[in-house]
């Protein structure tokens, strides 16, 4: 996953070596803060061709709706919806054919479900597909849906694997979206209008004829943390779980850590995102995952510490320190083109329960590459499985 500042060295060159003075330099740093802190948040062109080039969910072998989403403020915000089927094939890493489902009109059962249907199969495959789609209807109505917030560079399409994880492993209906600027949808980030893309989403996911009933968990990584966090906040009765990685306290609180020249200038921020505020507004009750990499060299890794002892602080249950997971080199990244021979890892993981929240941290863990551990995801489908005990 992209990193949450990527052009933070070069900043950091310019600015200390254009300065003619302490004053100078002072006064650059400033102003770039000021009016450049929504290109350096949220730089949606990184990598090349993230504006232009958007994967899909059938090059990982899942049936999708293409939803584009209309905000208050006349968006429009590009979406895959992948929604559970009674039988989802394994492909072990293999491009395979998939259907891109286009809704119809007509719906069954008088329940006002809309058909989807490929109008690219032929007759007897429609056939087929109309028979099925009642199974696949009670699949999706009976398991959890994930809304996913991606990081601040890329788009939708770089977390489609973490995407078919959810999908095809724990049997999740998924949504997930490309904010405003990013991909192919439209608009120009910032804070207050990704809350309102973040919200639309939800609403979408509400009012779903089949999604509306089950139980919601919301993942985000790095900036998406804070999306996730925000938004939970915001819909207490709606939001049925939590998983956040590496994501951190505010963005003003972030600067001394990333940009220490411009401590003295962090009032200047005007993108907040204060998850140490809003994660309280998040009830005690709502299942919580916290995944932290110990040598995140982006997010400092006290900012994940310090989220959990604020959204731990209002419950009087007893932190339970869980059998540390350690490994003798033999734990293998995850690759959804995985060919058997990847690169191995030594790791060592330390989790904790206290009540609803979770937290696991990797010792070895660094911005990128902690969702890469087997054991990240056997955590959270541990949590997947776990959490409607708790709610």
């Amino acid at each position: 996953m992209a990193g949450f500042i990527p052009s933070l060295q070069t900043m950091q060159t310019m600015l200390k070596g254009g300065a003619a003075s302490v004053a100078g330099g002072a006064a650059l740093g400033a102003g770039l803060l000021y009016y450049g802190q929504n290109f350096l948040i949220y730089p949606s062109g990184f990598p090349q061709g993230s504006r232009t080039d958007v994967a899909t969910p059938m090059q990982y072998n899942m049936c999708y709706h293409d939803v584009t989403l209309e905000t208050p403020d006349n968006i429009r915000i590009k979406a895959y919806l992948m929604l559970q089927r009674q039988e989802v094939p394994a492909t072990n890493g293999v491009y395979q054919q998939a259907h891109i489902y286009a809704p119809s009109k007509k719906d069954v059962g008088g329940e006002g479900v809309e058909i989807p249907i490929d109008q690219n199969l032929h007759e007897e495959d429609l056939k087929a597909s109309k028979r099925d789609i009642l199974g696949h209807s009670k699949m999706s109505r009976s398991q959890p849906t994930v809304l996913i917030f991606h990081a601040n560079a890329g788009n939708m399409g770089h977390r489609l694997p973490l995407a078919r994880l959810f999908y095809e492993r724990m049997r999740c209906n998924v949504f997930m979206l490309s904010y405003r600027g990013y991909g192919l949808s439209e608009g120009r980030p910032s804070e207050s209008g990704i809350r309102m893309d973040a919200q639309a989403a939800l609403d979408f996911v509400r009012s779903h004829p089949l999604l509306k009933s089950t139980k919601l968990i919301i993942f985000g990584q790095s900036i998406g943390g804070a999306v996730t966090i925000d938004l939970a906040g915001r819909n207490p009765d709606a939001v049925h779980g939590v998983i956040v990685e590496n994501t951190f306290l505010s963005i003003p609180e972030l600067i001394p850590s990333v940009m220490p020249y411009l401590s003295s200038v962090s009032f200047l921020c005007h993108q907040h995102w204060r998850s140490s505020t809003s994660v309280l507004k998040i009830p005690r009750t709502t299942p919580m995952l916290m995944i932290s990499g110990l040598k995140d060299e982006v997010v400092p890794p006290p900012h994940m510490k310090r989220l959990w002892e604020i959204a731990t602080s209002t419950t009087n249950a007893p932190e339970v320190e869980m059998e540390d997971e350690e490994t003798d080199g033999e734990e293998k990244k995850i690759d959804d083109n995985s060919t058997g021979d990847e690169e191995k890892l030594v790791r060592r993981s330390r989790r904790v329960r206290k009540g609803a929240r979770w937290w696991m941290e990797f010792e070895e863990g660094a911005h990128n590459n902690t969702c890469m551990y087997r054991e990240y995801w056997a955590e959270v489908a541990r949590f997947m499985q776990g959490f409607s005990k708790m709610v």
